[in-house]
């Protein structure tokens, strides 16, 4: 097989080959552990790596398997490798890198794999050394591909490397007094900066209205309940065969107890809760039956019950808890070189202080509107750029495939 010129057959057993490798150091030494390989380990596997491409394309012209390796007969086959091993990612639940794989043969860790990690490492060493070819034998025409190489090789490396190094911790942080404390797989861990929730804030979808069995607790219908979105628009609406009419609409209420009934009325303060006076009609059709169930819905919170109106033995009217439509904490954030950071923290929006990134993860779910903590993730990549750099890279390039593809055209 090997005595001529290697072709596209040549190709994937080599990469089956490596797969096999991979296979016998999953069973000899287990899987990767990434966390061996914190800086200065990394740079330095970064450096020898380099090198090693450089040496492997300067020998290219003696050695038939480095020749190999710049050729689409050695690429294509590692890029269905991959792609096939990604998918398996993708289809199988992953464990965290400090747990230990649920499956004897360690795809629930495919990070950690030996035969996923040797072969995205083949993959780079493919991109690196094209790219090299590419520079060392520069056109404008290639300058397109040549970016995408060069992107593709850069966020491949930054992001195995960088993971060492990343560190990613939760933090559950109160208006009381700032905390520095977070916590990781490993236990508890003192940051170099500490947060103080000012305050939270939360936007809620408007509520719900829906049927539910008294009884059994059940909705109706049981899978796929009806529900009805009272915003501040709603009057009228129908639920199976009731129609459902507003006549009172408290966004912050308390119950006031005179005599033997209990209304609300509009209150601000911590605990208040959505309040619904509502009409509920049965109806046959256009023509009402019986009379009217009137009285007030609300979904609870930590301080006051939820309220339901009963319409039958049986069957009742309830509002669903809100949804947070969006949440944020605005915090003060304090640093070791003497800092006061004020800042706001949404989901998706995190705020940059001194390399880390902070996320808003969660609040105090049970008292909602009200939360007196908020918890954060705060992680810290200092590879982020580096990827940042690649990726960048990888899309200009692409842009500039496209334009040149148009123009040719």
């Amino acid at each position: 097989m090997f005595n001529h010129i290697w072709k596209m057959k040549e190709g994937f057993a080599f990469g089956a080959g490596l797969l096999l490798v991979g296979l016998a150091l999953q069973s000899a030494v287990g899987p990767v552990r990434w966390s061996d390989f914190a800086f200065p380990l990394n740079a330095i596997f970064l450096v020898l790596f380099l090198l090693a491409l450089l040496a492997v394309y300067v020998l290219r012209r003696r050695v038939r398997l480095f020749r190999f390796l710049l050729t689409t007969e050695a690429a294509v086959p590692t890029l269905l490798y991959a792609a096939v091993l990604t998918v398996v990612m993708g289809l199988t639940r992953q464990v965290s890198a400090h747990e230990r794989a649920i499956d004897p043969i360690g795809l629930t860790q495919m990070l950690a794999f030996w035969p996923f990690v040797l072969i995205y490492l083949l993959l780079a060493a493919i991109v690196g050394l094209i790219a090299l070819r590419q520079m060392c034998h520069f056109r404008l025409r290639q300058v397109p591909s040549l970016l995408c190489h060069l992107g593709l090789f850069i966020a491949i490396v930054a992001a195995t490397l960088g993971s060492a190094d990343m560190e990613r911790v939760k933090l559950k942080a109160g208006t009381d007094m700032p905390e520095w404390r977070a916590t990781h797989e490993q236990g508890f861990v003192e940051l170099p900066l500490a947060i103080q929730l000012e305050k939270f804030t939360i936007d809620e979808y408007p509520p719900k209205l829906l049927l539910i069995n008294s009884q059994t607790g059940q909705t109706i219908p049981a899978k796929k309940p009806e529900i009805v979105l009272v915003d501040k628009h709603f009057r009228e609406g129908c639920l199976s065969q009731w129609r459902i009419r507003v006549r009172k609409n408290l966004p912050l209420a308390a119950p006031v107890v005179t005599g033997d009934t209990t209304k609300y009325v509009a209150w601000g303060s911590s605990g208040a809760v959505t309040a619904l006076f509502v009409e509920a009609q049965r109806m046959e059709g256009d023509r009402p039956v019986g009379r009217p169930s009137v009285g007030w819905v609300t979904c609870g919170s930590y301080l006051f019950p939820f309220q339901e109106l009963k319409l039958t033995q049986h069957l009742s009217l309830v509002m669903a808890r809100r949804e947070p439509e969006r949440y944020a904490s605005r915090i003060h954030i304090y640093t070791r070189s003497q800092k006061n950071i004020v800042a706001t923290v949404e989901v998706n929006k995190p705020v940059a202080v001194d390399g880390w990134r902070i996320y808003q993860l969660s609040y105090d779910e049970a008292m909602g509107r009200w939360s007196e903590t908020s918890t954060f993730e705060l992680v810290k990549d200092p590879w982020l750029p580096a990827v940042y750099v690649g990726i960048y890279l990888l899309l200009a390039g692409a842009v500039l495939i496209f334009v040149v593809a148009q123009k040719r055209r």
